[in-house]
């Protein structure tokens, strides 16, 4: 059922933190697109700030799976005619009805411009067999804090056929991911070449993560600010994806306590102190050791390969 044009919906369901991140997403898309509905697909609907901050609460239907999983079946989940599929890791910085106005017209898309060919690796799905299998010459790359689709035959056949690739994975040579089944970005990757979806080069202004950081960090939510040089490009996102370590981050803390100041309508300067040259200077260790300690009682094998990842 079809009950608004524009919106967005999110997830947040199991542990706790992912519930308090998709709050400061929440508050995030108030402050900057108060006129853009929010939904949450989530396991926790007795929480009172979760239903002040969303205006439609959706019950996670457990039968579809556990982590990234969960995704695939958005389609379902939606309660819009266009839909913007948002991580609850994100923060937005600016109003994102101009993320739809380009979107518009496309059954499914994403943001980006990195393809996958022929004598590529890629950790999640092994490229020269898939693209000779499918007989296709290249895959679209791109992270997956940020989908957009809309209610149409089109994109109803291209999520069935990611459900179909998403039961046989293991055969399609698609890696486990966080050791909990397929990885989605490379799922629907494949399911969009086969539907002739393609991704929209925003140039950095859609969603981008801080994964590749060169240089400083520049965000403010309240001022509605962020840029910031990715490996090698300067970008200046609407959504801000603080993905895997950059959660833990104190750049992305600091940004969720003016959210939450605003709101009690408290002052929302950054307080100094001794320690704050430290923790800034060393923001990305430091989230990086909190990453770890929450983690590994629940899953060694990916905190392994985080590890070996951070080490070498």
């Amino acid at each position: 059922m079809v009950i608004s044009q524009r919106g967005i919906i999110t997830y947040a369901y199991g542990a706790s933190y992912y519930l308090e991140m998709a709050k400061s997403l929440a508050r995030s898309l108030r402050l900057h697109s108060p006129n853009v509905p929010r939904a949450i697909v989530t396991d926790n609907q007795n929480d009172q700030e979760l239903l002040e901050l969303y205006d439609y609460v959706i019950d996670l239907r457990k039968e579809y799976g556990s982590n990234v999983k969960q995704k695939l079946h958005v389609y379902d989940y939606s309660l819009f005619e266009y839909t913007l599929c948002i991580d609850s890791d994100c923060i937005a910085v600016r109003d994102i009805n101009l993320i739809f106005d380009d979107f518009q017209g496309r059954s499914f898309s994403v943001a980006g411009n990195v393809y996958l060919q022929a004598g590529d690796k890629d950790k999640f799905i092994d490229v020269d067999d898939t693209l000779k299998r499918f007989n296709i010459t290249k895959l679209p790359r791109f992270n997956g804090g940020l989908y957009y689709f809309e209610k149409n035959d089109t994109a109803k056949a291209f999520f069935e056929t990611a459900l179909e690739f998403s039961r046989d994975w293991r055969n399609l040579g698609i890696s486990e991911f966080r050791g909990d089944g397929p990885n989605d970005e490379r799922i629907f990757s494949l399911a969009m070449m086969l539907h002739n979806q393609s991704m929209f080069e925003d140039n950095g202004q859609m969603m981008r993560t801080p994964i590749g950081l060169r240089g400083s960090f520049n965000i403010d939510v309240i001022k509605g600010q962020s840029t910031f040089k990715k490996y090698n490009q300067m970008v200046s996102p609407a959504l801000v994806h603080f993905a895997c370590v950059w959660g833990e981050h104190p750049v992305y803390h600091r940004e969720v306590s003016k959210l939450k100041n605003l709101d009690k309508g408290l002052d929302n300067q950054v307080k100094s102190n001794i320690f704050s040259a430290i923790k800034y200077k060393f923001g990305y260790q430091i989230a990086f050791l909190r990453y770890i300690a929450k983690r590994v009682p629940k899953n060694h094998k990916y905190i392994q390969v985080r590890v070996k990842n951070f080490l070498i």
